[in-house]
């Protein structure tokens, strides 16, 4: 049994907690000052929110007087004027979204923010493996099994300890990966008013990966308009508030006999 002196806290690993939590912050702060904004369509948006209107109308029909419901289902599918039977949009050219793809703008932003996270992982982990390289900074309160030995001793081959042991190299990792939740939740208890950004390594991740392709083009919105047109034609319109007020007066009732 190997007994880790309490000194190994104070400069081992605190600091490399607190050093690599500080990195991540500044990280994610500089990431979100390169990231450039999206272009929006807003010929787009008002599509979907309009689709949006029609599947809520819908869902939630019945809730809707009959006159109500009748004057929303004209604006949808009325004979040559309602918005879903009157110039539907075409489908998006696969070419113009592999332009909107390849935006300049967009694609030194992604380069700045690859050049940044792959500076800063670079830098502290040189840091870690060249500073504690061989320390064990931690204990596991419980016994592991070999299998994870691997995982908590990296930079420290030793094939007769036990496995609970945690390494300075892996210590690093799990603050790693860990770091940012704690730095979101932070900001949010900070400033709640201002929206999370997305996990800076779960971004570069999915940039490197390469994501999906922009030449499937969008979907057929011709299609998309009759399926919701016929949705609305077909719906068994039935107010379900006819006899509101006479059921709660009589569960009223009901309720005063007991």
């Amino acid at each position: 049994m190997i007994l880790l002196d309490p000194r190994i806290r104070d400069f081992v690993l605190l600091p490399i907690f607190f050093v690599v939590v500080m990195m991540s912050a500044l990280r994610s702060t500089l990431m979100s000052i390169f990231k450039s904004e999206n272009k929006v369509d807003m010929k787009e948006v008002k599509t979907n929110q309009m689709l949006t209107r029609c599947r809520m109308l819908k869902v939630h029909a019945n809730m809707l007087r009959e006159q109500a419901y009748k004057s929303r289902r004209a604006y949808f599918i009325k004979k040559d004027q309602g918005v879903l039977v009157k110039n539907p949009p075409k489908t998006k050219d696969p070419m113009d979204a592999l332009q909107s793809a390849q935006d300049p703008t967009m694609m030194m932003g992604m380069m700045k923010n690859q050049m940044l996270f792959m500076v800063s992982q670079g830098v502290l982990g040189y840091w870690v493996s060249h500073q504690f390289h061989g320390f064990l900074v931690a204990k596991t309160p419980f016994p592991l099994t070999f299998r994870v030995k691997n995982m908590l001793q990296r930079g420290v081959e030793v094939p007769a300890l036990e496995a609970g042991y945690v390494s300075a190299l892996s210590w690093y990792f799990f603050i790693q990966i860990s770091s940012y939740p704690l730095i979101a939740f932070i900001q949010s208890l900070i400033n709640r008013d201002v929206e999370a950004e997305g996990d800076p390594m779960s971004m570069m991740m999915g940039t490197m990966g390469g994501g999906a392709s922009p030449m499937g083009g969008g979907p057929d919105m011709a299609k998309v308009y009759k399926q919701e047109s016929e949705g609305l034609e077909i719906l068994n319109y039935e107010f379900s508030l006819e006899s509101i007020e006479t059921e709660l007066w009589r569960k009223w009732r009901q309720e005063r006999v007991r």
